[in-house]
């Protein structure tokens, strides 16, 4: 009886009852003080089983899919064998929870071993009766690495697409920064009201529902939290207009480099950026302070050399598709919103604490969270904590630049576009997924470029 509702290689058809269910773990476990397990022991599994992939069920003889069944046995058996609450921390994110941006993936671990083995050996389970070939799908559509997880090669396929229509919109509209937030406003419209459903008859079976809710997960954590945070790490200080006093700096510094460049030139690489500190401490530190409002001292900006060296080395990967730490992708405008996005965190930031169900207390200081992702043995960054500090830097390089409006529109527009892949993920099955997700990815493309013609043809 037992292997009845155990997941085996392979795919099983044919139905059962919940009845049949609670007798096989009855017989299968035997408590000491002989307690049953009965409907209401269930209570838990299939109150997450309803709110995690909207499955209900009724009645304790009503006939269900052997998969929901199996599924079932499988949650409620991993729940009650742990002391964390597996249930509680695998329960979908509520709109009005608390704004982190945390959860801990199969192959992210952070500082939650146990929660990220739980997890993993669920989702091996739930794929014995998932083909093979299906279970392929979303890695092969998002080219998955071994080192990250299907959330995390999601997220970076998106930040990929959002800057491939910044790009598209950038040659016709960049130089007028209000037609460029207008062109931003014009594609964010449509997103807000795109929403994919399976057509009837396409629900997929329990396991795969719940193996595709696990590794999305982590991602639909993020998108439920993400334009609370943006707005939780907003600069509230004024941003100064530092563009005669950076191309002043580059002349200086230009002399003695031999060579001219502006203060967005990209000559500066991940390797050699810390030399403008090193040859031009007391003008780079001034231009730092009068952009940021700051009081800064070249000791304190010595001290964030080796936090805004893995900064921009994030930012180089997810704007410009540059993992060389030797490539010229920096300028002097990128380097000194690095510097002013750790001092406003030091002196004006709130605290964070990463937070998911379950975890283990992190702490809340944003600075020391950031600085255990600089350890060599264990390099995790918590997302939230990245995102604040790329936030800010985004927000001072786009001042600098006297592209602010154009950035607040593009942020408005990738917001519009992670509800666009939430209504994807909900889909649950896992071909609809994949085909949802390169399409949405089509879509989005397409509507730039279509946007760029028309504004042609009206010029022409």
């Amino acid at each position: 009886m037992k292997e009845t509702f155990q997941f085996s290689s392979g795919s099983a058809d044919g139905k059962a009852t919940i009845g049949d269910v609670i007798r096989a773990l009855n017989a299968e476990i035997i408590k000491p003080n002989g307690e049953l397990i009965t409907r209401q022991s269930l209570k838990r599994t299939l109150d997450f089983l309803q709110a995690a992939i909207g499955i209900k069920v009724g009645s304790t003889n009503e006939q269900l899919p052997l998969t929901t069944l199996k599924t079932i046995r499988l949650l409620f058996l991993v729940d009650q064998n742990h002391t964390k609450n597996v249930l509680h921390l695998l329960w979908p994110p509520q709109a009005d929870g608390k704004a982190s941006m945390e959860f801990c993936t199969v192959t992210t671990i952070p500082r939650d071993e146990e929660a990220s083995a739980i997890i993993q050996a669920l989702c091996e389970s739930l794929a014995l009766e998932i083909d093979p070939s299906r279970t392929c799908m979303l890695s092969q559509m998002l080219s998955q690495r071994e080192d990250r997880s299907v959330a995390e090669d999601l997220l970076l396929q998106i930040e990929r697409t959002n800057d491939q229509v910044s790009k598209i919109l950038h040659a016709p509209f960049g130089a007028d920064d209000a037609l460029l937030s207008s062109a931003f406003a014009s594609l964010t419209k449509p997103l807000n009201r795109f929403r994919v459903k399976l057509i009837d008859g396409g629900i997929p079976p329990a396991n795969e529902a719940m193996y595709t809710y696990l590794l999305t997960l982590p991602f639909q954590q993020f998108i439920q939290h993400y334009s609370k945070r943006l707005e939780a790490v907003r600069i509230c200080k004024e941003i100064v207009c530092i563009k005669e006093d950076a191309e002043r700096f580059c002349k200086v510094a230009a002399r003695c480099a031999h060579q001219h460049y502006g203060p967005a030139s990209r000559i500066f690489s991940v390797n050699t950026c810390h030399y403008l500190l090193e040859e031009h401490p007391e003008e780079l530190c001034e231009l730092v302070q009068r952009a940021s409002g700051i009081p800064t001292t070249i000791r304190q900006l010595q001290g964030h050399c080796d936090r805004i060296r893995l900064l921009l080395m994030s930012y180089a990967f997810r704007s410009l598709d540059c993992t060389d730490p030797d490539a010229a992708a920096l300028s002097v405008y990128d380097v000194i919103a690095a510097f002013c996005s750790f001092r406003y965190q030091q002196e004006e930031g709130d605290d964070y604490k990463p937070y998911w169900h379950g975890q283990t207390d992190q702490g809340k200081n944003v600075q020391r969270l950031f600085d255990k992702g600089l350890s060599d043995e264990r390099p995790y960054l918590h997302q939230g904590v990245i995102q604040i500090y790329l936030s800010r830097f985004y927000e001072y390089q786009a001042s600098f630049h006297g592209t602010i409006g154009s950035y607040r529109a593009w942020m408005r527009y990738q917001i519009a576009a992670l509800g666009a892949y939430q209504s994807v993920l909900e889909l649950q099955d896992i071909a609809a997924i994949a085909s949802g997700l390169s399409t949405l990815n089509v879509y989005r493309i397409a509507a730039a470029e279509d946007l760029v013609f028309d504004h042609s043809q009206v010029d022409e």
